[in-house]
């Protein structure tokens, strides 16, 4: 495959005998097969993200709107081989004009085997998942990107430059209603929260994301996904006597880097976790998400509950 990927570059002279959409296709496939087999052998990484979540909170009666954002960073890291995951997330969220109101979360997450460790607000809490394969491929920040790739329509862009590796540059094109009802069941078998139409808030979706592969090891190096969704008072199980003139307008950047390939990792559990309770009934898998979620379900539910909602 290797080959293949390497003549296709090479052989300019032949480009004339086919078309730029057959020679788009046998690029983008040769590399998909490329990452796809190379990502199978790694043993352990090391990953960077940030993410910046902007939510319009929109009257569809009167028009007023409420603007909120959010600011996220993380750290993590995996040792694939013992299926054991880390990842560290700081969160900062607050209101459009009134930014002396900022709220700040951390969390320190553990995936061991099947096993889910959440430390938040000084407490720990952990979750048992049925299935271990399934459990770490589904929970395995590299697997997800990757599980995104290989489901996409993938467009070669050209190459860049990311912190001193030379990468190919890749945009994927994802049809969300095609594949919605696969991923509310994935979600659903994780996150049992009947009230929740994961369905809607999936088909709703629409993602913009961009990979970037290393050159010589083919091994995904950066992904940029930006998502817009709406979420209606129904998706989330709300209802008022209002509750069909709400809705929120959620815009998501997230960029993830990764790095430390194949070298030494540790991930550790602490001690104190040894103790932690069980997570209640219904609590997202990811309390990253968890978070976002539960937040906004509970400002919308609030403002059902008002009159009118106030413009920030």
């Amino acid at each position: 495959m290797l080959f293949v990927l390497a003549l296709l570059l090479c052989s300019c002279g032949a480009l004339g005998q086919i078309n730029d959409t057959t020679f788009d296709e046998l690029m983008t496939s040769a590399l998909r097969s490329l990452v796809v087999d190379t990502s199978a052998n790694l043993e352990s990484y090391r990953f960077t993200m940030e993410m910046e979540q902007k939510i319009d909170m929109v009257n569809l009666s009167s028009g007023d709107i409420q603007k909120l954002y959010s600011h996220s960073i993380g750290y993590g890291m995996a040792n694939t081989t013992e299926r054991a995951l880390k990842l560290s997330l700081a969160s900062l969220s607050y209101a459009k004009d009134d930014e002396g109101n900022t709220s700040a979360t951390a969390i320190e997450e553990y995936l061991i085997n099947d096993t889910l460790y959440l430390k938040a607000d000084g407490n720990w809490t952990a979750m048992k998942i049925p299935g271990v394969a399934d459990t770490w491929s589904a929970q395995n920040t590299m697997n997800q990107q990757l599980e995104m790739f290989n489901q996409s329509r993938l467009t070669l862009i050209g190459s860049e430059n990311v912190e001193g590796v030379d990468c190919y540059k890749v945009r994927a094109e994802i049809e969300m209603g095609a594949i919605a009802d696969q991923l509310s069941a994935d979600v659903t078998s994780i996150m049992p929260m009947q009230s929740m139409n994961y369905s809607e808030l999936f088909r709703n979706m629409a993602l913009d994301v961009h990979y970037w592969i290393t050159k010589d090891t083919h091994l995904l190096k950066k992904t940029d996904v930006t998502e817009v969704f709406v979420v209606t008072p129904q998706s989330l199980g709300l209802f008022g006597n209002d509750s069909d003139a709400m809705e929120m307008r959620i815009n998501s950047e997230v960029s993830m880097l990764f790095e430390g390939f194949n070298e030494s990792v540790n991930v550790k559990l602490p001690a104190e976790a040894m103790k932690a309770q069980p997570f209640p009934m219904g609590l997202m898998a990811s309390e990253a998400a968890a978070s976002v979620l539960e937040d906004n379900k509970t400002m919308l539910n609030e403002t059902l509950q008002n009159e009118t909602m106030p413009v920030k």
